[in-house]
């Protein structure tokens, strides 16, 4: 791939072999060589940015949401593990977008658990996915360059969202799909035009995501296991919609309206560094041109 590394780590280096004559290994540590060893996704990976209002009407087309797309970022000094990481996007309304619509509900304003509707996996194990320092991954609703619906280009990018099941989602034959641990429902992985909460867990959550109900019900994983969030609704005034707790994320973000081309991108600081405060209306801002870190090939 352009910017992830498909690899098998090995536990021998042969400099740093045991002396056969003594009964402890004469292995120097990370600190001491100055070598630092990949690490694990928490603290390490953040949501860069979520493309997921829809495309501006073109060609014929008023609705195209295939051009969707949640990039992620290695903010550390080392690389780290995103095999097995888990994607998915959270239930519940983003706003009043019927008459009658109203806020709550069983699954929002947890402060254990965080609920997810679909939730994907990035395949392999841990070590054998590294992503570089600096480096993201792009996952794709549909891996395409969406011409001439839409200016964004996904092609080239890391991993896609595939559904077999109703034999109706477009396939790429190069870019890998993401495992799929738990689907809702539909033809494709569409999170909400209307603002998704868009949830990243570590891979140590797979064995943990507990059912809440029937095969249409989310699952659920226990906030530890959260590594980044980030949460859009439908307008300023939506405030009432959260579905996250506030000790998870304690605010939201939005755009303008759906099928405007916006995306959500996470602010640098003065140091070009992504800002992280838990706060998705601190930490991110409205971009009207999507712009996915993608290397051509």
């Amino acid at each position: 791939m352009k910017k992830v590394s498909f690899v098998v780590m090995s536990l021998l280096i042969s400099a740093c072999a045991k002396d056969p004559e003594s009964e402890a290994p004469n292995m120097p540590s990370l600190t001491d060589t100055g070598a630092v060893g990949p690490l694990m996704p928490k603290g390490n990976i953040k949501i860069e940015e979520v493309y997921y209002s829809g495309a501006v009407p073109t060609a014929g087309i008023d609705r195209y949401y295939s051009d969707q797309f949640i990039e992620l970022m290695n903010v550390a000094d080392a690389p780290v593990m995103v095999g097995g990481l888990i994607i998915g996007d959270a239930p519940g309304l983003a706003g009043a977008i019927n008459p009658g619509n109203a806020p709550g509900g069983p699954y929002v304003n947890d402060p254990d658990y965080v609920y997810l509707s679909t939730a994907w996996r990035i395949p392999g194990e841990p070590e054998d996915v590294l992503l570089e320092p600096g480096e993201s991954l792009v996952i794709a609703q549909d891996a395409a360059t969406h011409n001439p619906y839409s200016p964004v280009n996904t092609l080239n990018a890391d991993f896609e969202a595939y559904v077999d099941e109703f034999g109706e989602d477009f396939d790429d034959a190069i870019v890998p799909n993401l495992e799929s641990l738990w689907y809702g429902a539909g033809y494709d992985w569409l999170v909400t035009v209307f603002g998704p909460t868009i949830i990243v867990l570590s891979p140590d959550a797979a064995e943990a995501l507990e059912q809440t109900g029937g095969e249409y019900e989310p699952v659920r994983a226990h906030v530890s296991t959260v590594v980044d969030t980030m949460e859009a609704l439908m307008d300023g005034d939506s405030g009432d919609f959260k579905r996250l707790h506030s000790s998870v994320d304690s605010g939201f973000i939005h755009v303008s309206g759906t099928y405007t081309g916006e995306s959500v991108r996470r602010i640098r600081d003065e140091n070009d560094q992504l800002v992280d405060t838990d706060d998705s209306g601190a930490d991110f801002e409205v971009s009207s041109t999507p712009n996915p870190g993608i290397t051509e090939d």
